[in-house]
């Protein structure tokens, strides 16, 4: 199972546990990597399934929608941003971001004639996150990035007014028409994974901030 660094923190706990209590003698493996290595690893046969990003057309692979997540201007409570932002503002505000996520807004806010601010390109989740959490940097990132951190951290998730700015989330397997029942277990519970993380509210903004003030 492939998954990207955004997700896999809260995506493979529940599966590991639910695919032991579900299937035996399953063996999962678990991988992080950005979409287009993703889609590689599948088409290659190196993964079985994997949750895409966006995925680009002109792959012969099977897909199943997962959910809609909207992006957010994420910042320390220190740098004074509100908790909504126009799109005006963002692109005048210096952002940290992975060229995969930077690629995806960007394309969103060129219908409007606007791109981000990057400050730098940094492919690595974890030290955006950081970085964002000492205090002095902002990103755009989808909503369920900084989960964890609005309870435990001065963190500000600001919505972003004027545009949509989302990304699709997306289960992929490849194309093959002899059966593998222990694929198909795996898929039904990468989809009730999501399902419940939907219906807790971590890809959306109310459920962090029913989060943030339980």
């Amino acid at each position: 199972v492939g998954v990207s660094p955004t997700l896999a923190h809260l995506v493979f706990p529940g599966l590991f546990e639910k695919s032991v209590a579900a299937v035996s003698n399953l063996e999962l493996r678990a991988r992080e990597a950005f979409t287009p290595e993703l889609i590689d690893w599948l088409e290659r046969g190196m993964i079985d399934v994997a949750v895409l990003t966006n995925p680009p057309p002109g792959h012969a692979l099977s897909f199943h929608p997962l959910l809609g997540e909207p992006f957010a201007l994420i910042s320390h409570a220190r740098m004074g941003i509100g908790p909504v932002v126009s799109v005006s503002q963002l692109t005048r505000i210096p952002v940290l971001m992975t060229s995969l996520h930077r690629g995806l807004v960007d394309r969103q806010l060129a219908s409007l004639g606007k791109s981000l601010r990057v400050q730098a390109e940094i492919d690595s989740v974890d030290s955006i996150r950081e970085l964002v959490l000492r205090g002095r940097w902002t990103t755009v990132m989808p909503v369920s990035v900084f989960h964890e951190h609005l309870r435990q951290e001065p963190v500000v998730m600001s919505e972003i007014s004027g545009i949509q700015l989302n990304r699709l989330l997306v289960l992929a397997t490849r194309i093959d028409p002899r059966p593998n029942p222990s694929l198909a277990v795996v898929h039904e519970l990468v989809m009730g994974e999501f399902a419940r993380m939907e219906r807790q509210g971590i890809f959306s903004f109310g459920g962090r901030r029913h989060e943030a003030l339980s």
